[in-house]
């Protein structure tokens, strides 16, 4: 956030939590009451709904698992849908990479 919207974001915290009126808050200090709300309004919409993105880990030994009870993980993601079978002996490391790629949460 800008150095501007920083000083507004405190000026509007500063005006909700003193319970008085953009006018008498704005009083002699060089800022219509106006601005004071329009600021208001614009650092609420950017705080609004922020993307939430949700996924449903699910081990499954049900239609698909082989006679050893090797599962397969379940990744639902909303309409997206993808399974990945973990076979025993699978290096821990590549596996904790692969998830955190398909999750987003890599940096590579």
């Amino acid at each position: 956030m800008s150095k501007t919207g920083e000083t507004w974001k405190k000026r509007v915290a500063e005006w909700r939590a003193s319970g008085r009126t953009a006018e008498a808050f704005s009083a002699g200090r060089g800022w219509s009451p106006q601005t004071l709300r329009w600021w208001s309004s614009r650092l609420g919409r950017k705080a609004q709904a922020p993307i939430v993105r949700v996924a449903q880990l699910v081990r499954s030994t049900a239609g698909g698992s082989d006679a050893r009870g090797d599962g397969a993980v379940v990744v639902e993601n909303l309409d997206a849908r993808l399974r990945i079978t973990i076979e025993a002996g699978a290096d821990r490391e590549l596996v904790k990479t692969v998830l955190e790629v398909v999750a987003g949460r890599s940096d590579r």
